[in-house]
């Protein structure tokens, strides 16, 4: 017989309906300050949630669904090793794997991690994706310069922004539960590495040796730069789909 802990379940629900509420703010209002504020308080708390789930599952009083293996579509084109960066720089903020193939349909992303570290990997992909589209292009082509060439170093500077801010703010979470824990077990740096390496080796078992994507091509500098500041402004949280309910790619 299977036991379930309501206490836990209730207070996942309570988190979930918070982070939801926070994201739906962000997203509705008119102003740019506040979308932010409520934007990246629900991001904090993603990674709070993390941490005590993590927790959770070492004292075993919340059983995790184990690691599971999702596939998103990066599609074909200039961009494409952009947008891999972007998945890359999230995945990496929540101890997921990613790997990648190439196929008829263009490149596919293969995300592997805990099952709740991926699906919040994906609500976050999925909307800083659409913030760095929407940043690159307003952003004008200095003279003199290529477009595909300018846009793409913009969008890799974007993501690498981005993953630092997010391991920033895992970190920075990390600490916080560290300094506010009173036994003596282990610390939750710690619970996240064994949980990082439950990964890989998952990762090892099935697929064995990996091979590398050869280099990408050459970014104009003054564009990653202004990727980069992009990156500094943008929303860590949400989800952003046009107006037929799709999601839209560089």
């Amino acid at each position: 017989m299977t036991t379930t802990d309501t206490s836990t379940d209730t207070s996942t629900d309570t988190v979930l309906r918070r982070i939801r509420g926070l994201l739906d703010q962000a997203e509705s209002t008119p102003y740019p300050d506040e979308a932010e504020t409520f934007a990246t308080k629900a991001a904090e708390l993603m990674a709070r949630y993390r941490v005590d789930e993590a927790m959770l599952e070492r004292a075993g009083r919340h059983r995790g669904q184990g690691i599971i293996e999702l596939d998103i579509e990066l599609g074909r084109g200039q961009y494409v090793r952009a947008r891999l960066a972007l998945l890359g720089a999230v995945a990496g903020a929540f101890g997921c794997r990613l790997l990648s193939s190439s196929g008829p349909d263009g490149r596919t992303g293969h995300l592997v991690g805990h099952a709740g570290d991926v699906d919040r990997v994906a609500v976050l992909y999925t909307s800083l994706l659409v913030q760095a589209t929407r940043a690159a292009d307003a952003e004008p082509t200095p003279s003199g310069h290529a477009r595909v060439t300018f846009r793409r170093g913009f969008l890799l500077g974007f993501a690498n922004r981005v993953g630092d801010r997010l391991a920033e703010q895992m970190a920075s979470a990390v600490d916080d539960a560290d300094r506010a824990a009173h036994s003596g077990g282990p610390s939750v740096a710690l619970v996240l590495a064994d949980r990082r390496h439950e990964v890989d080796s998952w990762v090892s078992d099935r697929y064995g040796r990996l091979g590398r994507l050869g280099p990408a091509a050459p970014v104009h500098l003054g564009a990653a730069a202004r990727g980069a500041a992009a990156g500094d402004r943008a929303d860590l949280g949400g989800r952003r789909v046009d107006g037929h309910g799709r999601t839209l790619t560089p």
